[in-house]
This record gives structure tokens, C-alpha cells and sequence, in this order.
């Protein structure tokens, strides 16, 4: 039993690299905010999938923040309103 566990804990990813339910990068496919490292899970019509997508910049449209749901568009990145 020891030897199983010495040999699963290099197996085990490391808290800030890539997984596949949270902390997705941009263009891979969410269903919820939460899981995207943005924030930002954006849909672009009812009918489309929903993929992560950066915070919304500067002279861009963007709603009001919230880590669950999907958004049709992105909360503003921070600073902006």
C-alpha cells in the first residue's frame, strides 16, 4: 500500500497547471464560469457551445460579474466598468 501511494504522488498534477474540469484556458470548451482561469465562460448565441473567453477590454460591452453561468458577454476586466 506504501509503495502504490510513493508511486501515485508524481501522477498527481500540481494545483496551478491545466485540469480538465477547472483552471481552462481560453477557447476550451465550459459550462460554467467557474472553471475557466478568465472568469469567462462565453456563449455566443443560445445555440453555440460555450468555450472560456478573456474578460471583456477596454471600449468593449460587458455584464455585471458572477463565477457561475454562462455569459453572452464577458464581466469586464478589472478596473473597468
Amino acid at each position: 500500500l506504501l509503495l502504490a501511494l510513493l508511486l501515485l504522488v508524481p501522477a498527481l498534477p500540481a494545483p496551478h497547471e491545466r485540469g480538465l474540469i477547472f483552471n481552462l484556458d481560453t477557447g476550451e470548451l465550459c459550462l460554467q464560469s467557474a472553471q475557466c482561469k478568465s472568469g469567462c465562460c462565453h456563449r455566443g448565441s443560445g445555440l453555440s457551445l460555450a468555450r472560456c473567453a478573456p474578460k471583456a477590454a477596454e471600449l468593449q460591452e460587458c455584464s455585471p460579474k458572477s463565477i457561475y453561468g454562462v455569459y453572452y458577454k464577458c464581466p469586464c476586466e478589472s478596473g473597468l466598468t
